[in-house]
């Protein structure tokens, strides 16, 4: 009897109950130093690269207590790493209008295919970074998210 051929997935996965509570278990608050936050990470071992692909999944929940009665633009930067390397980026600009309780989540989802991973263990790392906001005193907390890779042998 062997191992099963088909794809096989590792997931990382952090839920939080309440996005604005910056004490709430799980919560990353971003610092407004520039410096990145590794919100999950995902181990995946290749055995054959030139025949292996790897589909990654991310999701963070960015959400902002904002309690000005004023518009605020921020900006935060998604990266997927594999074994400390740059593999993508998203740079994700952020409006924000108050209405009511001054709060703003965005979901964003980031979705890459590693078409050349190497032989050994693979690290995935996703790193985000708060990037600038127009008001530097407010809170950007990231929330639930998840790494997923899901590894397929072609």
């Amino acid at each position: 009897m062997g191992l099963d051929k088909g794809p096989f997935v590792v997931a990382h996965t952090f839920s939080v109950l309440e996005p604005y509570d910056s004490g709430a278990e799980n919560i990353i608050v971003l610092p407004n130093d520039g410096d990145f936050e590794i919100v999950a990470t995902v181990e995946v071992c290749v055995k054959q690269p030139q025949k292996t692909q790897v589909s990654l999944d991310s999701m963070a929940q960015i959400a902002v207590d904002n309690n000005f009665i004023t518009s605020v633009t921020f900006e935060v930067t998604y990266e997927l790493f594999r074994n400390g390397v740059v593999i993508a980026t998203i740079n994700d600009e952020m409006d924000y209008q108050p209405n009511t309780g001054g709060r703003h989540t965005n979901f964003p989802n980031f979705p890459v295919i590693d078409n050349n991973p190497s032989g050994g263990i693979n690290t995935y790392d996703l790193k985000i970074t708060r990037v600038s906001t127009n008001f530097p005193q407010i809170n950007i907390f990231v929330a639930s998210r998840s790494l997923k890779a899901t590894v397929f042998t072609v």
